[in-house]
C-alpha cells in the first residue's frame, strides 16, 4: 500500500483479526477514517466473496467524510472508479459477475473481483443483506441500538470483523460504556500526535492556543472528557473577562445581537477590532426589555429606541447586526413578508447589507467549543461591569451532559440563558471561524 500506516492504526487493524468487534478511538486528524479505509480495502482484496458494509451516523457525514476519503485510499492503492469497481450500478455489464443483490443498487459499490460493499446511514438502515465484514466511521454519536442493529447482519461470514472509528464522546453514554466501561470492546487509543508526520507544521500546536482544555484534551489527547454538569461557558472567568476597558466609542462600528423571546427581549452591544496590534472583543452594553417597556410600540420599535438612546452618536451606517437566525421566521403583526429582522432594519433605519445571519442556528455541540475556545484564547475578550446578566450567565448558566444549554425551567432566572444566547450569536457570526482560522 502506497500510504504509511502508523503503529496505532496497524494494531487497530491487526487487532480485528483476533476480535469479532474493535474500535480504533483517535483525536482528531488522527487518520481515524483512514485507518478503516485500510481495514475495508484489506478485507475486499481478501475476502471478495463476502458482501461489506460501510456506515456512518448520517448521510451527510457518510459522503462528505467517509466515502470521500475512501475513494482517495483506493486510488493511491491504484484502484479506480468505472475501472476497478463501480458505483450504484449493477455489476453484469462491467465484470461478468452476478451481483448478490437482487434489485436496487443505490449504495452498492461493486468490485472487479466479485466484492460487493453496501454503503448506508444509520439514518436509514439496510435490512437486506449479511454481512462478512463491517466499518462503521465517527460512531461517537450513534445509538448502541442502532450499532447492535447492524451486529445483526454480521452472519454472512464463519469470521465477521467489525471495525469502529471514532473521537470519544463527549456526552453519549451507550459509546462511553463501549469505549471504557466494564464491557468495553477491545480496541486501540490514538492521539492526534500519533499522526503528527502526516499533519501540516505546527497544527496541533495551533489546536492548543485555540481550543479550551476540555476539547483538547478529548478531541486531540483522546481523553474520557464530559464537559456536562459544569457551566456551560467554563472558560469565562471574571477575573480576566470583566472590565470597564469594554465602554462604548462613538467611533467605532457598533454590533449589536438579538435574542428574541416575549419576556425578555434581549440584546448585547459590541465593539470588534485591533488596538495596539491586538485583536480585542467589547461588550460594552446590554438591554433586556419586558412587555411593560413597550408603552403601546412593539417590541422591535421599542428596542431600537432603546439602542438608538444607547449610543447617541452612532449613525445608522454604523450599525451591523446579528441574532437568533430563527428570526427570520417570526412574522410582526401579520404584515405578509415581515419578520424580526425587516423590523429591526426598518428601526434602525439600516440596509440589509449590515445583517449579518447564517442559514440556520449553530449546534450547540459546536457552539460550546467555538465560545469556550474564544474566552479561552482570544487576544482580548471583555465584558462591562454594568453587563450584569450577560456575566450572571457566563458565570452560571450549566450545561446538559450533550452539551445543551440548561433551559429546563424558565421560571428560573439560571435557566434562561437569553444573553447567553445573544453573545452566543455574536460570536457565531462574527468569529465563528476562530479555531479554523488560528
Amino acid at each position: 500500500m502506497s500510504f504509511i500506516l502508523h503503529p496505532k492504526q496497524k494494531q487497530a487493524i491487526d487487532l480485528t483479526k483476533e476480535h469479532s468487534v474493535v474500535k480504533y478511538v483517535g483525536g482528531i486528524r488522527g487518520s481515524k477514517t483512514t485507518t478503516g479505509c485500510h481495514f475495508a480495502l484489506e478485507l475486499l482484496l481478501e475476502r471478495p466473496n463476502e458482501i461489506g458494509a460501510i456506515f456512518a451516523p448520517t448521510h451527510t457525514v457518510l459522503a462528505q467524510m467517509t466515502l470521500k476519503e475512501f475513494k482517495k485510499v483506493l486510488s493511491a492503492n491504484n484502484i479506480f472508479q468505472d475501472e476497478h469497481y463501480v458505483v450504484g450500478k449493477r455489476p453484469e455489464p462491467y465484470f461478468n459477475y452476478k451481483s448478490k443483490f437482487p434489485e436496487d443498487h443505490s449504495g452498492i459499490w461493486s468490485f472487479c473481483n466479485g466484492c460487493q460493499i453496501k454503503t448506508f446511514s444509520l439514518e436509514s438502515f439496510y435490512r437486506g443483506a449479511e454481512f462478512g465484514w463491517a466499518w462503521g466511521d465517527e460512531i461517537q454519536s450513534s445509538s448502541k441500538e442502532d450499532l447492535d442493529t447492524v451486529l445483526g447482519r454480521m452472519s454472512g461470514s464463519a469470521n465477521p470483523r467489525t471495525l469502529y472509528t471514532y473521537t470519544p464522546p463527549s456526552y453519549n453514554p451507550d459509546i462511553d460504556e463501549i469505549t471504557w466501561g466494564e464491557k468495553a470492546l477491545p480496541g486501540v487509543f490514538g492521539t492526534t500526535y500519533d499522526n503528527q508526520r502526516n499533519l501540516p507544521a505546527g497544527y496541533i500546536e495551533m489546536l492548543k492556543n485555540t481550543m479550551d482544555k476540555y476539547t483538547f484534551a478529548r478531541e486531540v489527547m483522546c481523553e474520557r472528557i464530559s464537559a456536562g454538569g459544569i457551566n456551560w461557558l467554563h472558560a469565562f472567568n471574571r477575573d480576566e473577562h470583566v472590565n470597564e476597558i469594554a465602554k462604548y466609542d462613538p467611533k467605532q462600528l457598533v454590533y449589536i445581537s438579538f435574542d428574541f423571546n416575549v419576556n425578555p427581549f434581549v440584546c448585547t452591544l459590541w465593539h470588534l477590532g485591533i488596538k495596539n496590534g491586538i485583536r480585542y472583543l467589547f461588550c460594552f452594553d446590554e438591554i433586556s426589555m419586558n412587555p411593560e417597556q413597550t408603552a403601546g410600540r412593539t417590541y422591535v420599535e421599542a428596542m431600537c429606541d432603546i439602542i438608538r438612546q444607547r449610543v447617541p452618536q452612532t449613525k445608522p451606517g454604523q450599525f451591523l447586526v446579528t441574532g437568533d437566525s430563527s428570526g427570520k421566521n417570526q412574522n410582526i403583526l401579520g404584515r405578509v413578508g415581515s419578520n424580526v429582522f425587516t423590523e429591526i432594519l426598518k428601526y434602525l433605519r439600516i440596509s440589509t447589507t449590515q445583517l449579518k445571519l447564517h442559514k440556520k442556528n449553530m449546534l450547540h455541540t459546536d457552539s460550546r467549543v467555538l465560545c469556550n475556545s474564544i474566552f479561552a484564547n482570544y487576544p482580548a475578550i471583555l465584558i462591562n461591569p454594568k453587563c450584569k446578566n450577560t456575566i450572571r450567565d457566563c458565570e452560571f448558566v450549566k450545561a446538559k451532559p450533550n452539551d445543551e444549554i440548561m433551559k429546563d425551567v424558565r421560571s428560573n432566572v439560571l435557566q434562561q440563558a437569553d444573553m447567553l444566547d445573544s453573545l452566543r450569536y455574536f460570536l457565531h457570526a462574527f468569529e465563528g471561524d476562530f479555531v479554523r482560522r488560528n
